[in-house]
């Protein structure tokens, strides 16, 4: 597997984390209201890498635009932003605990 990055900021007011090296990658967070699960922006042009798999993470439109992991049309991308090398995260509060998840390369 290729190696990726993660920089997380939390402050009182917000939770920032940077996720380099690949785009393949669900991040759920959790703070003081609960749960988030945050995917990559959709249709990427180009990979950051050259990776041997695709991603297992469809997401799709939950209820009141909120985002959801189980399959759907277009997902809400609220609080992700494609970067160079990536993408950012920006929760609105400070997290207490955030698990990443990353697509499995076996065949």
């Amino acid at each position: 597997m290729d190696e990726i990055d993660i920089d997380t900021r939390v402050t009182e007011e917000r939770t920032v984390i940077d996720v380099t090296g690949t785009r393949d990658v669900a991040v759920v967070v959790r703070s003081a209201s609960g749960e988030r699960i945050y995917l990559p922006p959709e249709d990427f042009d180009e990979p950051v890498s050259d990776s041997p798999y695709t991603s297992p993470y469809q997401g799709g439109s939950g209820i009141d635009g909120e985002e959801s992991p189980y399959g759907g049309g277009a997902g809400s991308t609220r609080g992700v932003v494609e970067t160079a090398e990536g993408f950012r995260i920006t929760h609105p509060e400070t997290a207490t605990e955030f698990d990443v998840y990353r697509g499995d390369d076996k065949e």
